[in-house]
């Protein structure tokens, strides 16, 4: 199912049931998705959820150092609603089989990080989180 057509079915349904803030939610997912065409990089729809999901992960953050909890509970709220509508990540074991899977096919060296964490990406990008594969990639070409 398209990822708009979706939403918007799950608009009709937290209406109906009276979830005020997954319904406000979905609202910013859908006026994200439809205005595309309006950003000069003409991201997907799955990227335009993400890049709202990364916004408000940074908000939580930054709340946090404020010691904000009730934002940061209210923020945390909405970012398991975005993640719904992300596809899933791979978990941290998995993500580090895969980078040693892609070093053992790929020579990097220490130098070539920004390299090595590009062209994992590129492999790989939809499935892993780059947060966690940074580091790792990093560890792992500093033992070379």
């Amino acid at each position: 199912m398209d990822l708009l057509l979706r939403l918007q079915e799950d608009m009709k349904s937290a209406m109906k049931s009276g979830q005020k803030e997954r319904l406000s939610v979905i609202r910013m997912l859908i006026s994200d998705v439809k205005n595309i065409d309006l950003m000069p990089n003409k991201p997907t729809a799955e990227q335009a959820v993400a890049a709202y999901g990364k916004k408000l992960r940074k908000s939580a953050e930054e709340y946090e150092k404020l010691g904000k909890s009730e934002e940061v509970n209210k923020l945390k709220f909405e970012i398991g609603v975005v993640d719904e509508y992300l596809p899933k990540k791979v978990s941290p074991e998995e993500t580090a089989r895969l980078v040693d899977e892609f070093l053992a096919k790929n020579s990097f060296t220490e130098k070539q990080i920004g390299q090595a964490m590009g062209a994992f990406m590129k492999a790989h990008g939809a499935n892993v989180e780059p947060a966690a594969v940074n580091p790792m990639i990093r560890d792992r070409l500093k033992g070379k």
